[in-house]
């Protein structure tokens, strides 16, 4: 990966102040929030409302709302979350069922989420793939398992558009149904359904503490010229840094042959090498299985996976976004963001706060960095450094506006009060 340099466009704090006019000053004193039902009604609003709408709301707020105050945050984080998850569908807690109406999006659930949920990926094909296979292969070891089915039974199934945004969305109707770990939640599957589980896992690595994809690999690239693939599709390895991974190949497959997976693994070393703190990964290489399970079965290696926590504010992480809705990963919101390009952010000692451009554009239009402990103390002074040069320190308001932002992801970790805009 190349370093690349940044022409900064200096931030709004840095410009000389202008008089205030009417609406800073209501920002700077505002008025406070409403309690009871009002901030009841006020919220479920704004989580059914479009994107647009919503930014829009976030932008009045900011004008009409007053800073919040630290010791005020614990109890409204608590109320924004319980509102939140009172809202939306639930899932049914066994059995096979449909989450959208007129029988579109097949699951079945089985378990207990206690220790932690799995999401069990089918595998199939051009019109074929059920849940159910994933379902008898699956499951057990204490855990709590969904298994979607796929919404159209095609080649690429599971990152087709809808299908993708459809098991995501049995997540958070998960987080409804029960008192739910976010930290523990997992993605495996077997042939198609390990695909799904290399490119859903990676380009949402925020949502899981782990993935473990069997007889099924990312999608390579094979440039102009080239007999061989040399590069995986974007938006997978660079998204693995905080991911513990653990894929199974057997070099006689002749349904998903090895020569991605083995791509895979060689590019992933030599991200290991150049990120030591990252990339926490193994490879079962085997021969003589074909296209069939580990021979020991799922079950350790699924264990190995399981024995990590999600670290949902991580001190260092890479992004290369490939989804124009995916905006929030990990504590970098980026709505407007540059697809393909690959970021590293870093938090580092003396509430320093590091974003350098490894790979791609240069414009950074739109990103925001989320902030809060353990990562900095928002109460003090915040120095942001974009690819090598710093900005003037700044101490971050705590808005409601940033609450807002983030309680979608029905996610206590990733539930931020303060932001730096660059």
């Amino acid at each position: 990966m190349r370093a690349a340099s940044l022409l900064l466009v200096p931030l709004l704090f840095l410009l000389p102040a202008a008089p205030a006019a009417a609406e800073d000053v209501a920002f700077l004193r505002g008025k406070d929030l409403p309690k009871g039902k009002a901030l009841v009604k006020l919220v479920e609003g704004y989580l059914d409302a479009e994107v647009t709408a919503r930014r829009a709301l976030r932008k009045q707020w900011d004008r009409e709302f007053a800073h919040l105050d630290p010791k005020d945050l614990p109890k409204l984080r608590k109320t924004l979350l319980k509102i939140a998850l009172k809202h939306g569908p639930k899932l049914q807690k066994k059995g096979n069922n449909w989450f959208f109406e007129k029988g579109r999006g097949r699951y079945i659930v089985s378990g207990s989420p206690k220790k932690g949920l799995w999401l069990g990926l089918h595998g199939g094909g051009v019109g074929s793939g059920d849940a159910g296979s994933a379902a008898s292969a699956m499951g057990g070891g204490g855990f709590g398992w969904i298994f979607p089915e796929v919404l159209k039974k095609t080649e690429r199934g599971w990152t087709d558009a809808g299908t993708e945004e459809f098991v995501l969305e049995l997540i958070q109707a998960a987080k409804r149904t029960w008192k739910l770990d976010p930290n523990r939640i997992y993605i495996t599957g077997h042939s198609m359904g390990g695909y799904g589980t290399w490119t859903i896992g990676s380009r949402h690595a925020d949502v899981f503490a782990g993935l473990a994809p069997y007889a099924g690999a990312p999608s390579c690239v094979t440039m102009q010229g080239q007999s061989e693939a040399s590069m995986v599709e974007p938006g997978v390895l660079p998204n693995l840094f905080n991911v513990p991974l653990h894929f199974f190949q057997s070099g006689d497959d002749k349904n998903v042959p090895p020569e991605s997976n083995d791509l895979a693994a060689r590019l992933l070393k030599e991200l290991k090498a150049e990120h030591p703190r990252g990339f926490n990964y193994r490879y079962d290489r085997v021969d003589g299985r074909g296209h069939a399970a580990p021979k020991e079965g799922y079950g350790p290696s699924q264990k190995w996976i399981a024995s990590h926590d999600r670290v949902p504010r991580p001190k260092k992480f890479l992004w290369q976004p490939t989804l124009s809705w995916k905006r929030h990963f990990y504590w970098a919101y980026w709505p407007y963001a540059e697809m393909e390009t690959i970021l590293q952010f870093e938090a580092k000692d003396g509430n320093r706060i590091e974003v350098t451009t490894l790979e791609g554009s240069d414009d950074l239009e739109g990103l925001s960095i989320l902030l809060g402990t353990p990562l900095v103390d928002p109460t003090k002074p915040v120095t942001v450094v974009v690819n090598g040069e710093a900005r003037k320190p700044i101490t971050v308001p705590r808005t409601f506006s940033t609450l807002m932002l983030t309680l979608p992801r029905l996610d206590p970790h990733l539930l931020f009060d303060a932001r730096l805009d660059l």
